[in-house]
């Protein structure tokens, strides 16, 4: 008999401790019955009393839904060359720009990619479990270009950031010499420029022309799942974009560039967007060669510098900022915003216009109201709108608004919901709404029907001749402005519309000014000083040529 060791039997103190089993009940070998420990037995599996073998089922590999670390950063890379590309895309196919455009984005984020080598390459050393994300304290030493950082809240980041790939694509057509602006993008066409508009390239980042907000809806959901909320979280816009912003962002990026890179970038392509400049603010064209000679004048180079001088950056560094500067001080110089009246002297000066600028501002402010006129809330507009609007909104407005949410703030990559159908939406007359041609003018048509109407504000100013000291001449009693609050009516209407069209705030734009107009007074101070020198040193001159002649008279007497 097989006997099998188990816990003592316990029955009237027996402490045998082998047992046999005999009809599915367990004895020891004394003969006690164990209560409680009965086995049943399987009819399919009759006579097998030996031990029990159970196979072990296959584990399943728990993939992960999070990458970490290095397998992190380089799908974030992934995604950021991913944006890149639909943004490029996005120029070339929907807005004329050349295909070349997206041959130099992609060169110069080489470049830039060539410094995450070593952040992407995985070398075996270094744990991918933990993400090398946020960095408290700054690095003691650069010994990487790359670890150069922005601020994101309290953290020093080194990763690149939205704003750049807008930044990136602006320098590439910088590179191409293209007619651009950082508030305007023009239309590229490369037969003939004839029918090509303006097109407001901040304008487009506003009606998501371009990926930009919400960029994750042009990612496919594989990637985004996998990725990091930190990671997404640099990809996400939580505010509106600011035009300044862009531009110390495209400044901070042709200087990390010529630094790192050895890139250096042109100058602007001044010819054109002076004559865009001069048009959009409804000028006539003898601002342009007065701008070139104030150029000129105070040697503005139009590009973005390659070293720095002096402690900290100026905002007239910027080349654009540069450029309305100079068109603000001709303006000035020509058509003054006081009520003093100068007179020309001939009627060949371009002073023989001049401007009423209450009736300027007037016009302006038609061609702002544009969209409105028409019923409609304008394309890029829409999301500028605020809680109060809703309430004054009309039921056509309500409809562009909520389809315009519906393109593009919803998320149609998720799963579908079984109550979704309970919950339609779109409106039925939003076919009608796309068939029907566009209210709203294109820029290129507004401006010129704007410039149509140049007969209300130009006015003709009396030519008088003659030396009299006492007529007030073009170009005398020029007023400084220093402060925003020293502005009147007329100017600040003016230098509103000026830093507008440019992407800067009015007191940026007043700050522009007032400095470009001391380094004017610099100048004019050094051509009177050489002036006076000059005069004296002929007067004294003269006063030696006249002795000398006086003592060779006097020898010569007999």
């Amino acid at each position: 008999m097989e006997y099998i060791t188990r816990e003592p039997c316990g029955q009237e103190g027996c402490r045998e401790t082998r047992f046999f089993l005999d009809n599915g009940l367990w004895f020891c070998r004394r003969g006690h019955q164990q209560a409680g420990r009965q086995v049943e037995e399987d009819p399919d599996d009759f006579g097998t009393q030996g031990n029990i073998s159970r196979l072990k089922k296959p584990v399943a590999e728990k993939l992960q839904k999070k990458y970490r670390g290095r397998q992190a950063y380089r799908l974030f890379l992934h995604i950021y060359q991913l944006i890149l590309w639909k943004q490029c895309h996005a120029l070339v196919n929907n807005h004329g720009f050349p295909p070349q455009l997206e041959d130099l984005v992609r060169d110069l984020w080489a470049l830039r990619l060539e410094t995450y080598a070593k952040k992407i390459t995985d070398d075996g050393e270094g744990d991918d479990s933990q993400p090398e994300f946020f960095s408290s304290q700054p690095a003691s030493g650069r010994e990487d270009t790359e670890t150069e950082t922005f601020r994101v809240g309290s953290k020093l980041v080194q990763w690149p950031r939205l704003i750049d790939t807008v930044a990136l694509c602006y320098l590439a057509a910088l590179l191409m010499r293209l007619p651009v602006s950082v508030m305007d993008f023009h239309r590229y066409v490369l037969d003939a420029y004839v029918g090509a508009g303006l097109i407001t390239f901040y304008r487009m980042v506003m009606r998501n022309d371009i990926p930009y907000y919400r960029v994750f809806l042009h990612i496919p959901r594989d990637m985004k799942d996998k990725l990091p909320q930190e990671y997404i979280a640099l990809l996400e816009t939580t505010r509106l974009l600011k035009p300044e912003d862009l531009h110390t962002a495209i400044f901070d990026l042709s200087f990390r560039y010529h630094g790192q890179f050895g890139v250096q970038f042109p100058p602007l392509n001044t010819p054109v967007l002076t004559y865009r400049l001069i048009k959009r603010l409804a000028l006539p064209v003898d601002i342009y060669p007065v701008t070139k000679r104030l150029q000129t004048l105070i040697g503005f180079p139009f590009e973005y510098p390659t070293k720095k001088v002096g402690r900290k950056w100026k905002s007239l560094d910027k080349p654009e900022l540069q450029l309305i500067t100079l068109i603000v001080i001709a303006t000035k110089l020509l058509f003054p915003f006081d009520e003093v009246q100068r007179h020309p002297t001939s009627a060949q000066e371009p002073t023989v216009q001049t401007i009423n600028w209450g009736a300027w501002a007037e016009v302006q402010k038609l061609l702002d109201r544009r969209n409105t006129s028409s019923g409609k809330i304008g394309k890029g507009k829409e999301i500028l709108v605020k809680e109060d609007d809703v309430l004054t909104m009309t039921p056509d407005q309500l409809d562009e608004y909520m389809d315009w949410y519906e393109s593009s703030w919803l998320d149609n990559s998720n799963a579908t919901n079984p109550l979704a159908n309970l919950f339609p939406i779109g409106s039925g007359s939003k076919e009608t709404r796309q068939n029907a041609p566009a209210a709203e003018d294109s820029e290129e048509e507004a401006v010129e029907a704007m410039l149509q109407n140049a007969s209300r504000y130009l006015r003709t100013n009396p030519v008088v001749s003659g030396t009299d000291l006492d007529i007030p001449r073009p170009g005398s009693l020029y007023v400084r402005y220093r402060h925003e609050s020293d502005l009147p009516d007329a100017a600040r209407a003016f230098y509103e519309t000026a830093a507008k069209i440019t992407g800067i705030s009015l007191s940026t734009l007043v700050r522009c000014v007032s400095q470009a107009e001391l380094e004017i007074t610099k100048w004019l101070e050094n051509q009177r000083r050489i002036k006076h020198f000059a005069e004296r040193s002929m007067q004294v001159v003269e006063n030696s040529d006249a002795g000398e002649m006086e003592e060779f008279s006097e020898q010569e007497m007999p």
